[in-house]
């Protein structure tokens, strides 16, 4: 037996094919804003590209600096942290990417003065335009390890 193309069978088609077409649009130009990825994402971005950021855990406060011309993929970069108390090791400096994951960079510094360390890094190319990096420090002062967390956003 053959079925035919009746009238409610195709009102079903078309209200099917509205609703994914509809869902689709819908995503399509959500998903397209001209809004960085900073303002999307629900992190507190301090710009160390542009500013010195200030954070405090414990009793131990940090302030991070990142130095460049032009802050953008694959272009070495300075970067400058002083602490609150100068007895403060850096145990590890590492990048990591926040809004996509590109592995582990190293961040080389030296204790250039009694806390303060200094030091040069890069960054990865990234396929989004704009992506979020987090320079990462694992430091000890009097006997206790702590982790610092300073955002920044490099543009293509």
């Amino acid at each position: 037996m053959r079925d035919r193309l009746t009238g409610p069978k195709l009102g079903q088609i078309v209200v099917v094919l509205v609703i994914l077409t509809a869902a689709f649009v819908y995503k399509t130009y959500k998903n397209n804003t001209n809004d960085t990825i900073s303002e999307n994402a629900n992190i507190k971005l301090c710009d160390i590209g542009h500013e010195k950021c200030t954070l405090k855990q414990r009793k131990l406060s940090a302030i991070g600096q990142l130095n460049a011309e032009k802050l953008q993929p694959e272009s070495a970069f300075s970067l400058s942290v002083s602490f609150s108390e100068p007895d403060t090791k850096v145990l590890k400096s590492r990048l990591e990417g926040h809004s996509m994951y590109m592995g582990t960079l190293p961040a080389l510094l030296k204790e250039t003065a009694p806390g303060l360390w200094q030091g040069r890094a890069m960054v990865g190319a990234c396929s989004e335009r704009n992506m979020i990096w987090a320079w990462v420090l694992d430091v000890e002062q009097g006997g206790e390890t702590q982790q610092f967390k300073f955002f920044f956003e490099v543009r293509r």
